[in-house]
């Protein structure tokens, strides 16, 4: 009889785990694991929203192994120590796992994997994060992507010759491991007692399902309108699943595909959601396949910048404090929930990097801390976007106006009322503006800096930049709109 060891890491489920499911190929009874490593917390600590969520899900796909027969064993230590002693203590022989989608947790398991050789045991490792794992997808010349839209198109082409749907059952080794003398409740003691404010969806893959379910059913359909619109509930809201693996990429894919072939009309608005998934993918394969985009620009000139931004407005920043209320709406929003609607999120990374010219680093670092999605390929290729630096193809001189942006997609100003509410009274045609309201009721914060000085300031930043490279700087076009929009 074979015994295996399944380490559950960021495949927080049952249902289409793909390591999970090669295990109950090769092995008659297993052991489900998980490990906290004291290094996953060091950082943001138990009760950031991320963790929060994290412990949620874990509780939850216990009680569905429970439900099965199956004990999840929650260990606290280095997995490359823990696991190989875990294998003495069973008599397992093999040990699953998806693989990690960051290079930091690649080189651990490397540990990892060595640690169970040296005990006589093999490993079962396979691309699970996404659909295609980082190295599937690559240029006719056998190269990366550094481009969104070739990348998207060649997703495509690899998706028509090797589709990859979502499996419906749930497959593991139908015998338990008899259990060892380790607590099952070990997770709930990583739970702070004070409790946070922060309001959080809850975990697990049924929730995951559901939520899938409900978007495919309503929003989806109206995605490509609505997808930009804080003020509507307009999106899926899957990102916290999709980062724990509570629910696959492939299942995203495999239902969405379905309901366009159920309802044609709905076509138009999962496509436009399924190329955002594709976002996602593509930010996975840059952060393993160029590394060091997670501590230095993706575009190596962009590391000359001469970041000017001071900790005063850093920290209003942070704090929904910088007299543009839908930046602040989305920093009070982040605060409250642990989440953040996406075009506020590039609203507001825009507003760091070239109104506030604070370095596009300590953003990434606050919004990691802060969201309970926070996903290191998502948040650094996001960031890097916003600020210029990564693998955009757009110039520097895409720099979002915090006004305009309010008024496209806040018109009516519900979205800063719902999280500014001192603003709740004002006329909506003041509602994005309320420093020129002509009564001067409005009782509100200046903001901390002139928009268009700021702008014309990063401007001249990257130019200087770029002379330094003897590239030549880029044409700013004269219709203001195309780039402070």
């Amino acid at each position: 009889m074979t015994r295996g060891i399944h380490w559950f890491r960021n495949d927080l489920r049952l249902h289409d785990n793909l390591a999970l499911a090669a295990l109950a190929e090769r092995s008659t009874a297993w052991l489900p694991i998980f490990v906290i490593d004291p290094a996953m917390l060091a950082r943001s600590g138990r009760d950031s929203p991320r963790a929060r969520f994290l412990f949620d899900c874990l509780a939850r796909l216990e009680g569905d192994l429970l439900a099965r027969g199956f004990a999840l064993q929650i260990l606290e230590g280095k997995p490359e120590r823990l696991i190989p002693e875990l294998m003495a203590k069973t008599g397992a022989t093999l040990v699953s796992w998806n693989n990690a989608s960051t290079p930091l947790g690649r080189r651990r398991d490397l540990k990892v994997a060595n640690g169970i050789s040296r005990a006589g045991g093999q490993t079962i490792q396979l691309d699970d994060h996404t659909v295609f794992g980082p190295d599937e997808i690559k240029t006719k010349n056998g190269r990366h992507y550094c481009v969104y839209t070739p990348y998207r198109n060649e997703w495509w082409k690899t998706w028509e010759r090797d589709p990859r749907p979502s499996s419906s059952t749930a497959r593991y080794p139908k015998a338990p491991i008899p259990e060892i003398a380790i607590s099952r409740d070990r997770h709930s003691t990583f739970v702070s007692e004070n409790g946070s404010k922060v309001r959080l969806p809850r975990g697990g893959e049924e929730s995951a399902k559901r939520r899938l379910r409900k978007f495919l059913s309503g929003p989806a359909s109206r995605y490509h309108l609505d997808r930009d619109r804080p003020d509507i509930d307009g999106t899926s809201r899957l990102s916290p699943y999709l980062r724990f693996g509570a629910i696959s990429a492939r299942r995203c894919f495999t239902e969405g595909l379905r309901k366009i072939e159920s309802d044609p009309r709905a076509r138009p608005g999962i496509s436009k959601w399924l190329d955002e998934l594709i976002w996602r993918e593509f930010y996975n394969a840059v952060l393993i396949n160029t590394p060091h985009v997670l501590s230095r620009a993706f575009k190596p000139e962009y590391d000359e910048l001469n970041w000017k931004g001071n900790a005063a407005q850093f920290a209003a920043w942070c704090e929904g404090r910088t007299g543009y209320p839908f930046v602040d709406a989305g920093m009070r929003q982040l605060r409250s929930t642990g989440r953040m609607h996406n075009r506020v999120r590039m609203v507001v990374a825009s507003f760091l990097t070239k109104d506030l010219l604070v370095d596009w680093r300590r953003g990434e670092r606050f919004f990691f801390d802060s969201l309970v999605d926070g996903d290191p390929a998502s948040n650094n290729g996001g960031w890097q976007w916003s600020a210029s630096t990564g693998t955009d193809a757009q110039p520097y001189f895409r720099i979002f106006n915090p006004v305009v942006q309010g008024k496209k997609w806040d018109p009516d100003g519900r979205y800063v009322r719902r999280w500014v509410p001192e603003l709740r009274k004002v006329d909506p045609k003041w509602i994005h503006t309320p420093w020129q309201e002509p009564s001067s009721r409005v009782q509100y914060i200046r903001p901390i800096v002139d928009h268009d000085v700021q702008r014309r300031l990063a401007l001249d930043e990257f130019r200087r930049v770029r002379s330094l490279q003897g590239r030549p700087s880029l044409l700013v076009p004269a219709d203001r709109s195309e780039v402070s929009q």
